[in-house]
């Protein structure tokens, strides 16, 4: 067993052992597909299904190329544990946890978790370790932990007799790439909601949504938004979870401008729609013909065309 002190954690202990994780393993396969398009969303991080232990639900998350909110995250993974029922009434929960990584090559676990007691409360919802794993050695193939751009992480809060949960998060091959193309005749002066029909993609229903609101100051039209839609969304239980990469084209027939937007978000069933943007206020609508000094909006064709380009998908965790 090796111990070593963070320059930014408390000590921690790293070791090895042939035994899955009690409590919970998270398969992640095309990694580095998955790395390239959570980068896209700002957040660098991602965050698995839920899971049980301890009588509450959590949820493991991983900042691939470090926290980077935290010092000295330059150059390593970082792993956390996120608790997903929020205490109440100034209740706490401590507990102390392990993180995992399968070595492919040797088919042992590595283990590292920060010794210390960790408290969890309103005010504190995630803990972790800032410098669990290099990231020079996570990518060495001699390592095993990275084989075929597939990982396998886990995790531990501690709970007597418990039974892990497996919840895996890969790339669902596309069979078809073709645009899904929808046109509004009657932009923009249309005064009511529109949906565009369903399409599917690899089991999941989607729309998209022409959003027109009013002011409520005056009642005028405002310019409208436009939304991508998990049509099924409901679906989505036990903190399922999918993220889609979608680039959708916005064309002007009157103008011949087009406007291409990209959408990487990750949908749930309390999260089932994507906010696009005001589409006259950008893009290839913003520039309307002229007249006499005066801003002139004409009715004109709108065609959209979206495009579903990479979708990751949770499965279904199961519990013995």
């Amino acid at each position: 067993m090796h111990a070593y002190t963070s320059q930014v954690e408390n000590p921690i202990v790293q070791s090895t052992r042939d035994k899955e994780p009690s409590h919970f393993i998270f398969e992640i396969e095309s990694f580095s597909s998955l790395q390239e398009s959570i980068a896209k969303t700002g957040t660098y991080r991602i965050e698995s299904s839920e899971f049980s232990a301890e009588r509450q639900r959590w949820a493991l998350v991983i900042y691939p190329n470090g926290n980077k909110k935290q010092e000295g995250s330059n150059g390593y993974i970082s792993l956390y544990l996120k608790m997903l029922d929020k205490p109440i009434g100034g209740q706490s929960v401590y507990t102390s946890f392990k993180f995992f990584i399968f070595d492919k090559i040797r088919e042992t676990y590595t283990i590292i978790q920060d010794v210390r007691e960790r408290r969890f409360d309103a005010g504190h919802l995630e803990w972790g370790v800032v410098q669990a794993l290099s990231i020079a050695d996570f990518n060495d193939p001699k390592k095993g932990w990275l084989v075929n751009d597939s990982c396998t992480f886990g995790a531990e809060v501690y709970i007597i007799g418990g039974t892990a949960a497996t919840s895996r998060l890969c790339l669902t091959p596309l069979r078809s790439s073709h645009p899904f193309r929808w046109q509004v005749h009657d932009f923009p002066s249309r005064t009511t909601d529109v949906d565009s029909s369903a399409f599917s993609i690899e089991g999941h229903s989607w729309k998209l949504h022409l959003h027109i609101g009013t002011n409520d100051d005056d009642g005028e039209v405002r310019s409208p938004l436009l939304y991508l839609c998990l049509d099924n969304g409901t679906d989505l239980i036990g903190g399922r979870k999918v993220l889609v990469h979608c680039e959708i084209v916005i064309k002007d027939e009157l103008l011949g401008s087009k406007d291409t937007k990209s959408v990487v978000y990750w949908f749930d069933s309390d999260n089932n729609s994507y906010n696009i943007g005001n589409i006259l206020k950008e893009g290839a609508l913003r520039n309307q013909p002229q007249h006499e000094g005066q801003m002139q909006i004409q009715d004109r064709t709108v065609t959209f065309e979206a495009t579903i380009k990479k979708v990751f998908s949770c499965t279904d965790t199961f519990e013995d």
